[in-house]
């Protein structure tokens, strides 16, 4: 479990102001086989909190979770993810990462809901937070928590942005002339490189706004 503020003294603003004064990007990794997998569960849960006006890391949220209908990983998972048996055994189970994860949103000066919404969740795809959150929290038998119904889908910011349909994390880097750095699948590696095409889109002028909101539809197929 990893929970990091940053108080380096900030960088100078790099691109116009956003609507939100904090994004927090997140993407969750889950139990997977080459085949269908029955009841995904989340095995990574990482989250950057990132200032807006900088884009620099603020703090960190970063934990791996013990999945308990299918407690061991497959050999396909472990080689996608880079993430082992030894990392999720003897973890908290999704439904007390979740209260930790909160805890921390809650003493970090951010506010993702209501009228004085400071904050955004960041992800890449509506896969994390349209169907494997909802589909995690009904496995755990706990509601959807109002703070994680809306969100940005870093895809939909860049096709707005360059006209250009995105093909994944490093499509979109090698688009905006930005390398790939550590290992695609990696949940804390996948964010930083989020916050990367991030500050690239905003250095282009691309302000960003929610994209999808929670509602009774049903889940989507990642993308």
């Amino acid at each position: 479990m990893s929970f990091e503020r940053n108080t380096r003294k900030k960088n100078h603003q790099t691109s116009q102001p956003q609507r939100f004064k904090y994004f927090l990007v997140l993407d969750f990794e889950a139990t997977c086989d080459n085949n269908f997998f029955p009841e995904m569960e989340v095995i990574e849960f990482p989250c950057l909190k990132i200032d807006s006006s900088t884009f620099e890391t603020l703090g960190k949220f970063h934990i791996y979770v013990r999945p308990v209908k299918h407690p061991l990983l497959t050999p396909f998972c472990v080689n996608l993810t880079g993430i082992s048996q030894e990392m999720v055994d003897g973890q908290l189970p999704f439904s007390e990462a979740l209260t930790e994860f909160l805890k921390w949103i809650a003493n970090s000066d951010t506010l993702l809901h209501g009228p004085q919404a400071n904050s955004a969740l960041v992800t890449c795809g509506d896969w994390d937070l349209l169907k494997m959150l909802p589909n995690q929290c009904a496995l755990s038998g706990i509601p959807i928590p109002s703070e994680m119904k809306s969100w940005i889908n870093i895809k939909k910011s860049f096709l707005h942005s360059t006209g250009l349909y995105p093909h994944g994390i490093k499509d979109m880097l090698a688009q905006l002339n930005l390398e790939h750095e550590g290992r695609l699948h990696s949940g804390i590696d996948d964010c930083r490189n989020i916050v990367k095409i991030m500050h690239g889109l905003a250095a282009r002028g691309h302000i960003f706004q929610i994209t999808r909101s929670f509602s009774n539809r049903p889940p989507v197929p990642r993308t």
